[in-house]
């Protein structure tokens, strides 16, 4: 946003100059600032799909293909509500103003699709090397004490960022984890649950040494709570844990309940 509001200004100053320059209408800001603005405003607000298609290739994708034409369709959606957006602003505040005025769309739209697949291009750049890992709270294990051969074990410790507090939890009263959209959902005993902003592929890798496998591309489980297991003809499979609750699986990732039935 920062670099959106610099270029911004840059901008209203450099086409004031140019109007100044070319059209011989000196002291004429207040239209640069109306465009730069209008752009500027549908700009940002259209900065989460820049992100998303950033994230598509943040971690390593399962489909490159894929991941290449939704980069580009999110490209394609980016300009088409820039140029809508900024147009749509342009025409009713010249309006308010009591001017008469129409956006020229057929003339504009190639001139704003190419600035606009270059912007997205180099915010998408930012904004995959600004990205860190998801889950910014390291795993935390408290290191054992030395102690005496009958001691008590220590507890596998790990923290969670929860909205804009940290909570420290015992990994082994963890029963799942869920992905819900750009966060993962931790289900606890006790009922209890808490929201992190996290990708389950992250999870999934600092949350293996404490027994989460992954039943379904939604899904991790604690395997020290599965109490059964069942096999369906297509491959797939359901496992119940000791909650009671019973969870889809995909053949996908039998391997990781695949022992349990030896």
């Amino acid at each position: 946003m920062g670099l959106v509001v610099a270029s911004t200004l840059v901008s209203i100053f450099s086409t004031a100059r140019d109007i100044s320059w070319r059209l011989g209408s000196p002291h004429n800001l207040w239209e640069p600032t109306l465009w730069n603005v209008t752009s500027a405003i549908v700009g940002v607000a259209v900065l989460p799909l820049v992100r998303r298609g950033a994230l598509l290739f943040r971690y390593r994708p399962v489909r490159p293909l894929t991941a290449a034409a939704a980069f580009v369709a999110l490209a394609l959606l980016y300009s088409a509500l820039h140029i809508a957006g900024m147009g749509v602003l342009r025409e009713l505040a010249y309006a308010i103003g009591g001017w008469s005025y129409t956006f020229p769309w057929s003339r504009q739209i190639p001139y704003e699709l190419r600035k606009d697949l270059f912007a997205y291009l180099v915010i998408a750049v930012i904004f995959w090397f600004a990205e860190r890992p998801a889950g910014a709270a390291p795993v935390q294990v408290e290191p054992a004490a030395p102690k005496a051969a009958d001691g008590p074990a220590a507890k596998p410790e790990l923290w969670l960022r929860d909205g804009r507090s940290s909570v420290l939890i015992d990994a082994s009263e963890i029963i799942s984890v869920t992905s819900a959209g750009n966060y993962v959902e931790y289900e606890l005993t006790g009922q209890r649950k808490h929201l992190i902003r996290a990708t389950l592929q992250a999870e999934e890798a600092r949350l293996a040494p404490f027994g989460m496998v992954r039943v379904h591309r939604s899904r991790l489980v604690n395997r020290k709570r599965i109490v059964a297991l069942q096999w369906r003809p297509s491959g797939d499979f359901e496992v119940r844990l000791d909650t009671g609750e019973t969870i889809p699986g995909s053949r996908r990732f039998k391997a990781a309940v695949d022992d349990l039935a030896d």
